[in-house]
């Protein structure tokens, strides 16, 4: 099957094109940063550095540009798309973050042996915290 084209002619990596929306919506309303700013309640250079594509915010900020611009859930989804996008974090961390995430995974056997210990853990310390378990 031949590549799709691009169609509008806008980025195809999630990070980018997260941030190309979001400058888009607020130009189309005619929004300054400052404005967008005092009308959320954030500060305006988090608006600046996401437009920029230096940060991606946090899905409260996401969720709250979209109800701000009526997009109905379109910036949280591409929000989330850049926040699981492996190719945000510099070349040398990523590997690191791959085996990360695998080991985190409730799936992998590795993954289950940790939760299992953490929450084997933490009832160890919660028992010694209430007096339940002395050495």
């Amino acid at each position: 099957m031949p590549p799709r084209r691009v169609v509008t002619g806008r980025s195809q990596e999630p990070r980018q094109r997260f941030a190309e929306e979001l400058r888009l919506l607020r130009r189309q309303r005619g929004e300054s940063l400052r404005q967008l700013g005092q009308a959320l309640g954030w500060d305006a250079s988090l608006f600046g550095k996401m437009e920029n594509g230096q940060t991606i915010g946090g899905p409260e900020v996401a969720e709250a540009l979209d109800q701000h611009h009526g997009t109905a859930g379109l910036l949280l989804t591409l929000w989330e798309l850049a926040a699981g996008d492996p190719t945000q974090f510099k070349e040398r961390y990523r590997r690191s973050t791959f085996l990360e995430s695998e080991v985190l995974n409730p799936c992998h056997p590795q993954g289950r042996a940790l939760v299992l210990g953490t929450v084997a853990w933490s009832s160890f310390i919660s028992a010694v915290s209430q007096g339940k378990f002395t050495a």
